[in-house]
């Protein structure tokens, strides 16, 4: 890890030595006297997660970590907080030590780069949340990101192994998604992605008479809020704001994918890639394209998409205020443009298909709506990243019809041009829709929306089911358990800029080993799920997608049962240069 100051910090610390000579002259000996007398204190961290009922898993390895950190000689309190409160003071405000969080999951390789990269130690989102900063592996990032094949796989694979010396974050394991749904519908996994509601709204009942909307169960507080579509903070029901707003291709499969053929077109009819000089990538759009204002979608309103995720005060800031969702992607696009009112033309900074193929899932937004809402308000932010956009109005396969304390009411957009059986339209189409629309059935928690289950009110779950809440779901008559495999995986993330100790990659990579991962998913995870025991899976990779000679130390755990040998931790801390006093560890 690079620990120098930076270029800038180098300038300001030389300009304020003369002054700083002056002013000490008369108190130094006090100074002296001071740091003489102060000792080392005691390690202290904070652990933040959401509270035990809003993710059960999340709090469950908290607690094991906690145990295991106070083992150590460390001195930690725990905060839960409310989703909306812990993405504002991680991924906003950078204001933590430790984090224990659920993420979504990496949709390509390049994904790391947003993660890790420097660029972004200093931005908002789930662009580097830990405040890293490396040069070696700002190397690494950028040459994955012009790499491909074999030599891609030999830099990334670097990438790990070096990232387990100096861990910014670690992951604990990948949770298979549990479901449950009732007997008479036909789903394979449990509803996550918006490909997945299409392929579930295109399964016949076994009831063909059956009229009205798929009703599908979630649980929480505020879910009908916060309908902004590029915001961190955005709505929390899984695949809603993705039936809203369309992309110009969706991501086919949950697995990480190394080619640009893992998205199908969707508003796009076709996507040809020229590469000369440069990457550059030419979208037609498909016809007959409205928004559900029944307004034109055109070129024009894809061009705009881009420009304002860059930049959505429109130059009314200087340096300009991107959104804080999508970030990374951005950087791929060089520029965008209208050729005309069906062709956009894409070119790319140096990458490959793979990585720039992601800028084209990001969800389009109608110009003639978000552009007014670049207009600065509320702490010098654009209106866009402020608004909770309530009456949510995009283009996709639903508008949005009601929003109550019960529940979302979804109806067809009947003008769709996908909705045409006539079209040429993704194969995932073909038997779209055995329904009437889609409701959402807002429950206050995961045992309430198990009883409707049980009782027929609602056909599927869409929020995830605790493992401790299986058996209400096997033991009903008619409703069985599904699971699905996601990419998403739970991570412990460390402030590397707010914690001096957090800024000392040794102590970071002791505090990764603090966690019994096998025990965990064995015990939190109820079996359903993976470890992370490899150097690619420890930072969100799945341990089949890549194969090291050794195992990475990182994922070994000093102990058993969940419970560290407390003498083995003791003596790691002091090789690295800590040392104990009556148990305690000092820093």
């Amino acid at each position: 890890m690079n620990d120098a100051p930076s270029i800038t910090r180098r300038g300001v610390l030389a300009g304020a030595a003369g002054i700083a000579t002056g002013s000490l002259a008369g108190c130094s000996e006090r100074l002296w006297s001071r740091a003489e007398n102060s000792g080392p204190e005691q390690v202290e961290l904070t652990i933040k997660t959401l509270p035990t009922e809003d993710d059960e898993i999340a709090a469950m390895i908290m607690s094991q970590f906690r145990e295991n950190l106070r083992r150590a000689g460390i001195a930690v309190s725990h905060e839960p907080v409310n989703e909306a409160d812990l993405y504002r003071s991680v991924l906003l405000e950078g204001n933590y030590d430790v984090f224990i969080a659920r993420h979504p999951g990496l949709d390509e390789y390049d994904a790391l780069r947003g993660l890790l990269h420097s660029q972004f130690a200093n931005e908002r989102g789930w662009q580097n949340p830990f405040h890293f900063t490396d040069v070696t592996v700002d190397d690494h990032l950028e040459r994955q990101r012009t790499t491909r094949g074999t030599e891609r796989r030999e830099v990334l694979g670097d990438l790990f192994e070096y990232l387990g010396e100096t861990p910014p974050y670690t992951t604990v394991g990948f949770p298979n998604r549990i479901g449950g749904v009732h007997d008479a519908i036909d789903a394979s996994v449990p509803p996550r992605r918006p490909l997945d509601y299409v392929d579930l709204l295109s399964r016949e009942p076994d009831d063909d008479s059956r009229e009205g909307p798929l009703t599908v169960g979630i649980y929480g507080s505020g879910l009908g809020e916060r309908l902004n579509p590029i915001v961190v903070d955005r709505n929390r029901v899984p695949g809603l704001l993705g039936l809203l707003y369309d992309p110009l291709a969706r991501r086919r499969e949950t697995r990480l994918t190394n080619a640009a053929d893992g998205y199908v077109p969707w508003v796009a009819d076709a996507i040809t890639w020229t590469e000369s000089d440069s990457l550059e990538a030419t979208v037609t759009l498909r016809d007959g394209l409205t928004w559900h204002d029944e307004t034109a979608f055109d070129a024009d309103d894809v061009a705009f998409t881009y420009r304002f995720l860059q930049d959505t005060s429109m130059g009314e800031v200087e340096g300009g205020v991107p959104a804080p969702r999508y970030r990374d992607r951005q950087t791929l696009v060089e520029t965008v443009e209208a050729v005309d009112d069906g062709t956009v033309r894409f070119a790319f900074s140096d990458t490959t298909r793979s990585a720039a193929a992601r800028v084209f899932a990001v969800p389009i937004l109608p110009q003639h709506v978000w552009e007014p809402r670049s207009a600065i308000v509320a702490e010098h932010q654009p209106e866009a990243l402020v608004t909770d956009n309530v009456e949510a109005m995009g283009s996709g396969l639903f508008q949005l019809h009601a929003v109550t304390d019960e529940g979302i009411e979804l109806e067809p957009f009947a003008d769709h041009v996908l909705r045409d059986e006539t079209t040429d339209r993704p194969d995932v189409l073909e038997g779209f829709s055995q329904f009437d629309g889609l409701t959402y059935q807002i429950e206050p928690n995961p045992g309430s929306m198990i009883e409707s289950l049980r009782n027929g009110d609602i056909d599927i779950t869409g929020s995830p089911v605790p493992p401790s809440e299986l058996e209400g779901i096997r033991s009903g008559e008619e409703t069985s358990v599904l699971t699905g495999r996601t990419n998403a995986f739970y991570m412990i993330g460390f402030n590397s800029s707010q914690h001096p100790d957090l800024g000392n990659p040794n102590f970071r990579r002791i505090l990764a080993r603090l966690i019994d991962r096998e025990h965990a998913v064995r015990e939190f995870f109820g079996g359903h799920g993976e470890p992370a025991t490899e150097f690619s899976s420890l930072l969100g990779v799945r341990n089949e997608e890549w194969t090291f000679d050794d195992r990475a130390a990182a994922s070994i755990f000093p102990g058993s049962d969940g419970k560290i040998d407390a003498d083995r931790v003791h003596a790691l801390f002091e090789d690295v240069g800590y040392r104990y006093e009556d148990g305690s560890l000092l820093g």
